[in-house]
């Protein structure tokens, strides 16, 4: 028993020391196949330095090659970003952002950069925007990938369509998160569709909600609808004007001064 036990420690042992080890830097790996990768990638269409390439694909390549002991081939690394292709891209254009300052991106660099931001676009939207005016480009493209950013977030996101930049990203405080324009009374309204909104609210309130309304004197508007109270960190307080009080009043005296003459007559 004792020998059958020695050679099965002794086998164990040689198992242990037959796993393989990384021998090589993946940075220095990654640095180096960079230039090749972006061009199978069709990237050196951005018209990028050597250098700006390295910085661009380096992390991306890193994290692609995961614990791999033996090193990657290009066409590995090239598939392996196909098949995760939105995602990369995303990280990709991300990082082209980091790496070009503001005002020097190139029309090309730009329209993939919107093009590919993908999730990231919540960050990043406002100076893509700016890089957009500045170039004159579509912002469709742009206006597309902030919406899926929010899609994506799990979030509704803003409540109100921006007047200047078309974007729907006007936050409560009335100012746009994309082109930073502030709103006035007269935008916010046509914004967030108040006026929809306002008048299906007087339909269907109650009478403490009319109530409470004209004592309040603003609501909440969100995606949908209006409510008296917040409902949504998103949701942007709106104070009636003269003629919005005045249609509240008249809905409560429609709907809430019939109850209380029928009251009144049954005493």
């Amino acid at each position: 028993m004792a020998k059958k036990k020695a050679k099965a420690s002794t086998k164990k042992k040689k198992k242990k020391s037959s796993v393989r080890r990384r021998t090589w830097d993946p940075f220095e790996v990654a640095e180096k196949l960079a230039p090749t990768v972006a061009t199978m990638l069709g990237l050196d269409s951005l018209g990028l330095s050597e250098d700006q390439t390295v910085e661009l694909l380096r992390d991306l390549l890193v994290m692609m090659m995961g614990d791999r002991v033996t090193k990657p081939k290009p066409e590995v690394l090239v598939n392996a970003i196909k098949r995760n292709e939105s995602k990369a891209f995303a990280i990709i254009a991300s990082k082209l952002l980091e790496i070009i300052p503001e005002g020097q991106l190139t029309p090309e660099q730009a329209e993939f950069a919107m093009a590919y931001i993908g999730p990231f676009a919540i960050r990043f939207a406002p100076r893509l925007y700016r890089e957009a005016k500045r170039l004159g480009l579509d912002l469709g493209p742009l206006q597309a990938a902030w919406e899926e950013a929010w899609r994506l977030a799990g979030e509704e996101g803003p409540v109100g369509n921006c007047p200047r930049c078309g974007f729907r990203a006007v936050a409560p405080d009335w100012t746009c998160m994309v082109c930073s324009k502030t709103l006035n009374d007269k935008e916010i309204r046509m914004a967030t569709d108040f006026e929809t909104k306002f008048e299906e609210f007087l339909e269907n309130a109650e009478c403490k909600e009319l109530k409470e309304l004209l004592d309040k004197g603003s609501v909440f508007v969100g995606h949908s609808s209006i409510n008296l109270s917040r409902q949504s960190k998103w949701d942007i307080e709106v104070y009636l004007n003269k003629e919005e009080k005045a249609k509240a009043k008249e809905a409560f005296k429609r709907k809430c001064t019939k109850d209380v003459s029928s009251i009144l007559k049954k005493l």
